[in-house]
Protein backbone atom coordinates (compact mmCIF):
# COMPACT_ATOMS: atom_id res chain seq x y z
CA UNK A 1 0.00 0.00 0.00
CA UNK A 2 1.47 3.23 -0.93
CA UNK A 3 2.01 6.24 1.62
CA UNK A 4 0.65 9.38 0.78
CA UNK A 5 3.12 11.96 2.86
CA UNK A 6 1.79 14.13 5.93
CA UNK A 7 1.76 18.54 4.81
CA UNK A 8 3.74 18.82 7.81
CA UNK A 9 6.66 16.05 6.21
CA UNK A 10 6.30 18.60 2.72
CA UNK A 11 6.31 21.59 4.94
CA UNK A 12 9.66 20.76 6.69
CA UNK A 13 11.22 19.50 3.06
CA UNK A 14 10.48 22.93 1.61
CA UNK A 15 11.77 24.81 4.72
CA UNK A 16 15.06 23.02 4.65
CA UNK A 17 15.60 23.50 0.80
CA UNK A 18 14.79 27.33 1.38
CA UNK A 19 17.44 27.25 4.66
CA UNK A 20 20.10 25.48 1.82
CA UNK A 21 19.63 28.05 -0.85
CA UNK A 22 20.20 31.00 1.41
CA UNK A 23 23.32 29.43 2.36
CA UNK A 24 24.15 28.91 -1.30
CA UNK A 25 23.48 32.63 -2.22
CA UNK A 26 24.65 34.38 1.05
CA UNK A 27 27.96 34.64 0.10
CA UNK A 28 27.69 35.50 -3.56
CA UNK A 29 25.31 38.35 -2.55
CA UNK A 30 28.07 39.27 -0.10
CA UNK A 31 31.14 38.80 -2.76
CA UNK A 32 28.85 41.40 -5.00
CA UNK A 33 27.86 43.79 -2.66
CA UNK A 34 31.93 44.28 -1.50
CA UNK A 35 32.91 44.32 -5.48
CA UNK A 36 30.46 47.06 -5.59
CA UNK A 37 31.41 48.77 -2.40
CA UNK A 38 34.86 48.18 -3.60
CA UNK A 39 34.51 50.32 -6.99
CA UNK A 40 33.18 53.18 -5.08
CA UNK A 41 35.89 53.49 -2.84
CA UNK A 42 38.89 53.03 -5.86
CA UNK A 43 36.54 55.60 -8.32
CA UNK A 44 37.10 58.10 -5.06
CA UNK A 45 40.84 57.88 -4.87
CA UNK A 46 42.64 60.03 -6.66
CA UNK A 47 46.17 58.47 -7.65
CA UNK A 48 48.76 61.59 -8.90
CA UNK A 49 50.01 60.20 -11.97
CA UNK A 50 54.01 59.51 -12.16
CA UNK A 51 55.64 62.55 -12.80
CA UNK A 52 59.24 61.30 -14.00
CA UNK A 53 59.93 58.11 -16.15
CA UNK A 54 63.21 56.78 -16.41
CA UNK A 55 64.72 55.38 -19.84
CA UNK A 56 68.08 53.26 -19.88
CA UNK A 57 70.09 54.77 -22.98
CA UNK A 58 72.27 52.15 -23.60
CA UNK A 59 74.15 49.86 -21.29
CA UNK A 60 75.42 46.24 -21.02
CA UNK A 61 79.46 45.67 -20.08
CA UNK A 62 82.73 44.92 -21.94
CA UNK A 63 81.65 41.29 -22.76
CA UNK A 64 78.00 42.00 -24.42
CA UNK A 65 76.91 46.26 -24.54
CA UNK A 66 73.93 46.92 -26.13
CA UNK A 67 72.80 49.93 -27.75
CA UNK A 68 69.24 49.94 -27.23
CA UNK A 69 66.52 52.61 -25.56
CA UNK A 70 64.73 50.97 -22.55
CA UNK A 71 61.59 51.19 -22.97
CA UNK A 72 61.70 52.21 -26.22
CA UNK A 73 58.04 53.64 -26.28
CA UNK A 74 56.90 55.90 -23.25
CA UNK A 75 53.35 57.50 -22.57
CA UNK A 76 52.76 59.99 -20.49
CA UNK A 77 50.29 63.00 -19.87
CA UNK A 78 51.74 66.73 -20.92
CA UNK A 79 53.27 68.24 -17.96
CA UNK A 80 55.30 64.96 -17.10
CA UNK A 81 58.88 64.66 -17.55
CA UNK A 82 61.27 61.70 -18.59
CA UNK A 83 64.46 61.39 -17.83
CA UNK A 84 67.38 59.52 -19.56
CA UNK A 85 70.55 58.16 -18.09
CA UNK A 86 73.16 55.77 -19.27
CA UNK A 87 73.50 52.19 -17.46
CA UNK A 88 76.57 50.72 -18.99
CA UNK A 89 79.31 49.71 -17.37
CA UNK A 90 81.73 50.87 -20.14
CA UNK A 91 82.51 54.51 -20.80
CA UNK A 92 80.32 54.46 -24.44
CA UNK A 93 78.26 57.45 -24.64
CA UNK A 94 75.07 57.75 -26.08
CA UNK A 95 72.94 61.26 -27.55
CA UNK A 96 69.14 61.93 -27.54
CA UNK A 97 68.25 63.71 -30.26
CA UNK A 98 64.97 64.74 -31.43
CA UNK A 99 64.90 66.58 -35.06
CA UNK A 100 61.32 68.14 -35.32
CA UNK A 101 62.99 70.17 -38.50
CA UNK A 102 65.16 67.26 -41.13
CA UNK A 103 67.44 70.57 -42.35
CA UNK A 104 68.84 70.80 -38.82
CA UNK A 105 70.32 67.41 -38.32
CA UNK A 106 73.72 67.33 -36.94
CA UNK A 107 76.49 65.40 -37.96
CA UNK A 108 79.20 64.46 -35.74
CA UNK A 109 81.83 66.10 -37.87
CA UNK A 110 81.76 69.32 -39.89
CA UNK A 111 83.92 71.33 -42.86
CA UNK A 112 84.79 74.41 -41.47
CA UNK A 113 86.46 77.26 -42.45
CA UNK A 114 89.38 79.31 -41.46
CA UNK A 115 91.66 81.81 -42.50
CA UNK A 116 94.91 80.40 -44.77
CA UNK A 117 97.52 78.55 -42.78
CA UNK A 118 100.41 76.55 -43.46
CA UNK A 119 100.22 74.56 -39.86
CA UNK A 120 98.51 73.87 -36.91
CA UNK A 121 99.87 73.15 -33.65
CA UNK A 122 98.52 70.51 -31.84
CA UNK A 123 97.07 70.26 -28.18
CA UNK A 124 98.75 69.32 -26.10
CA UNK A 125 102.02 69.53 -28.30
CA UNK A 126 104.26 66.36 -29.63
CA UNK A 127 100.58 64.72 -29.51
CA UNK A 128 100.13 61.67 -32.09
CA UNK A 129 97.09 63.90 -33.88
CA UNK A 130 96.37 66.20 -36.86
CA UNK A 131 93.69 68.09 -38.30
CA UNK A 132 92.15 66.81 -41.89
CA UNK A 133 92.42 69.60 -44.37
CA UNK A 134 90.03 69.73 -47.14
CA UNK A 135 90.46 70.93 -50.78
CA UNK A 136 88.96 74.17 -51.11
CA UNK A 137 89.45 75.46 -54.85
CA UNK A 138 86.61 78.19 -54.75
CA UNK A 139 88.43 80.00 -51.81
CA UNK A 140 92.45 79.90 -51.72
CA UNK A 141 92.81 81.88 -49.10
CA UNK A 142 90.68 79.79 -46.75
CA UNK A 143 91.97 76.28 -45.38
CA UNK A 144 88.90 74.02 -45.03
CA UNK A 145 88.95 71.37 -42.04
CA UNK A 146 87.31 68.76 -40.61
CA UNK A 147 86.18 69.60 -37.14
CA UNK A 148 84.32 67.92 -34.35
CA UNK A 149 81.10 69.19 -33.92
CA UNK A 150 80.03 70.44 -30.93
CA UNK A 151 76.39 70.87 -31.33
CA UNK A 152 76.07 66.82 -31.76
CA UNK A 153 78.35 66.29 -28.77
CA UNK A 154 76.92 69.37 -26.23
CA UNK A 155 73.28 69.35 -24.75
CA UNK A 156 71.49 72.48 -27.07
CA UNK A 157 68.05 73.19 -28.26
CA UNK A 158 67.40 75.19 -31.65
CA UNK A 159 64.07 76.90 -30.97
CA UNK A 160 61.13 77.72 -34.05
CA UNK A 161 63.43 80.23 -34.90
CA UNK A 162 66.54 78.77 -35.51
CA UNK A 163 68.19 80.70 -32.30
CA UNK A 164 70.32 78.15 -30.17
CA UNK A 165 70.13 77.20 -26.64
CA UNK A 166 73.03 75.98 -24.71
CA UNK A 167 72.05 74.21 -22.14
CA UNK A 168 74.56 73.00 -19.15
CA UNK A 169 75.63 69.71 -18.27
CA UNK A 170 72.94 67.42 -16.96
CA UNK A 171 70.00 69.63 -17.95
CA UNK A 172 66.39 69.57 -17.48
CA UNK A 173 64.72 71.49 -20.46
CA UNK A 174 60.33 72.21 -21.08
CA UNK A 175 59.72 71.16 -24.54
CA UNK A 176 57.21 73.42 -25.92
CA UNK A 177 56.50 71.51 -29.18
CA UNK A 178 57.29 73.89 -31.27
CA UNK A 179 61.22 73.05 -31.32
CA UNK A 180 63.31 72.65 -34.41
CA UNK A 181 66.31 70.42 -32.90
CA UNK A 182 66.68 69.51 -28.90
CA UNK A 183 70.30 66.92 -28.34
CA UNK A 184 71.16 65.94 -25.13
CA UNK A 185 74.62 65.88 -26.19
CA UNK A 186 76.73 62.46 -25.38
CA UNK A 187 75.49 60.82 -22.33
CA UNK A 188 78.05 58.82 -20.30
CA UNK A 189 77.79 56.45 -17.35
CA UNK A 190 78.35 57.65 -13.83
CA UNK A 191 82.21 58.33 -13.28
CA UNK A 192 82.92 56.70 -16.65
CA UNK A 193 83.46 60.23 -18.87
CA UNK A 194 85.27 63.43 -18.49
CA UNK A 195 84.94 65.52 -15.71
CA UNK A 196 82.17 67.87 -16.71
CA UNK A 197 80.34 65.15 -19.18
CA UNK A 198 76.30 64.52 -18.90
CA UNK A 199 75.06 61.67 -17.03
CA UNK A 200 71.70 62.45 -17.66
CA UNK A 201 69.12 64.58 -19.71
CA UNK A 202 65.32 65.23 -18.23
CA UNK A 203 62.74 66.71 -20.82
CA UNK A 204 58.98 68.13 -19.56
CA UNK A 205 56.69 67.48 -22.30
CA UNK A 206 54.13 70.66 -22.47
CA UNK A 207 52.31 69.95 -25.36
CA UNK A 208 50.36 67.21 -26.91
CA UNK A 209 51.88 65.15 -29.66
CA UNK A 210 54.24 62.20 -30.93
CA UNK A 211 58.28 63.03 -30.75
CA UNK A 212 60.54 60.25 -32.18
CA UNK A 213 64.28 60.71 -31.19
CA UNK A 214 67.48 58.72 -31.72
CA UNK A 215 70.85 58.29 -31.11
CA UNK A 216 73.90 60.16 -33.35
CA UNK A 217 76.32 57.83 -32.57
CA UNK A 218 74.35 54.90 -33.14
CA UNK A 219 71.05 55.75 -35.91
CA UNK A 220 69.76 52.26 -35.35
CA UNK A 221 68.90 53.30 -31.70
CA UNK A 222 65.97 55.00 -31.94
CA UNK A 223 62.65 55.41 -29.37
CA UNK A 224 59.60 57.68 -28.98
CA UNK A 225 57.63 59.69 -26.43
CA UNK A 226 53.90 59.95 -27.03
CA UNK A 227 52.28 62.63 -25.18
CA UNK A 228 48.43 62.92 -24.41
Amino acid sequence: MKRIPSPYSVFGLMLALIATLAVLVSPIVHLASAQSNSSLTVSKVSIPPRLVMHVQAGGGNTTLPYDIFNPKLIHINSGQSVSWYNPARVAEPHTVTFIMDNTTKAPLSSPFLVKNTSSFASVPPGSNSAPVILPNPKNQSMTMILASNSRASNPFVMDSTGKVVHLPPNPTYSVKGSEKFINSGLLFPKGKGPPDASTSFTLKFEKAGTYNYYCILHPWMKGKVMVS
